[in-house]
């Protein structure tokens, strides 16, 4: 039996056409879903904003608001981490993501 290092420890050399054309492919996944992920999240902030902007005081309407970003937040984040990004404060402020949001990040209920 012979063992192999692990992939991430081989020199790009070591590593035959193929594996390199499915590294590849993969990474490119990678980084289209991060890239329609922020969109989504782009667009659940905008909503937020022009909520609050217009001055409206439902309550519910805002709090499903900020759910929504959240749980858009939240997928934004993991993809992140699978493509190596780990440093989110960056992030949050690049995206000017609220506090509230930020709190709220993680699944929708759903009803």
């Amino acid at each position: 039996m012979s063992l192999r290092p692990p992939s991430r420890f081989a020199k790009p050399s070591d590593l035959d056409p193929l594996q390199k054309a499915l590294d590849h492919e993969v990474l490119q996944e990678k980084a289209s879903t991060l890239g329609r992920l922020q969109r989504r999240l782009e667009r659940e902030l905008a909503c937020l904003a022009e909520f609050e902007q217009s001055g409206s005081d439902d309550a519910e309407c805002c709090e499903g608001l900020v759910e929504s970003a959240g749980e858009a937040l939240w997928y934004v984040v993991i993809q992140r981490d699978l493509c190596g990004l780990r440093s989110d404060a960056a992030f949050y402020r690049s995206f000017d993501v609220p506090k509230t949001v930020i709190n709220r990040m993680g699944p929708a209920r759903r009803g």
